[in-house]
């Protein structure tokens, strides 16, 4: 079977899912909370197509958001949020509730997944800014606290220009432009910015 057929197949199973949970499953999960969603997600390790389907319905929403915000195109988001949930299925094992909320850490899966599709749009820009975006993944909902607290910690200009970078998935030209600033000056609050959460990090 190849990946469109495992990805058209299991996008039918998710819909059935989210329709078949009965309602003991559905009463308990449909809030959305983080209990919910952790339970949704140890479920989904199992291999619960039920579970999958009812976590489906409740964040499928705010994934693609976060898809679109980046992509800024409807087609691509969608495509960005079922490659997204396929490395949910495949990766909620590796979900630990120590290192943050689930719909931060699934939020982090969205993102990577929109920033994949754009990286192969514009592979040179965008590797040129790997590094950024691998430390500034969880800027804004940080599973970890101590990088919030470490973001926190620089200048504001800096940490706009990482989280604006990241958020909207742009490259340091487009960074300029959004912000109304000169190139250089980009790059080197993205620069600065990075080295310094780096060292904060190690910390």
């Amino acid at each position: 079977m190849g990946e469109m057929e495992r990805r058209a197949g299991l996008a039918r199973a998710t819909v059935a899912g989210s329709m078949a949970g009965g309602p003991t499953l559905r009463g308990r999960v449909m809030s959305g909370g983080t209990e919910s969603l952790e339970s949704l997600l140890a479920l989904v390790a199992d291999g619960d197509m039920q579970a999958f389907g009812s976590l489906y319905a409740i964040v499928a929403g705010r994934l693609l958001a976060i898809a679109l915000r980046i992509l800024r195109d409807q087609p691509a988001a969608e495509d960005a949020a079922q490659e997204a949930f396929l490395r949910i299925w495949r990766n909620a094992h590796r979900y630990e509730p120590a290192r943050g909320a689930p719909l931060a850490w699934m939020g982090v899966i969205a993102r990577n997944a929109a920033l994949d599709l754009v990286q192969s749009r514009r592979p040179a820009e965008m590797l040129e800014a790997a590094d950024t975006f691998d430390l500034a993944v969880q800027a804004v909902e940080p599973p970890d606290a101590r990088l919030g607290q470490c973001l926190k910690r620089l200048p504001p200009d800096q940490a706009k220009a990482i989280v604006t970078m990241y958020n909207e998935g742009l490259s340091h030209s487009e960074l300029a432009q959004r912000l109304a600033i000169p190139l250089g000056t980009a790059k080197s609050w993205v620069r600065r910015g990075t080295q310094s959460l780096k060292e904060c990090m190690a910390c």
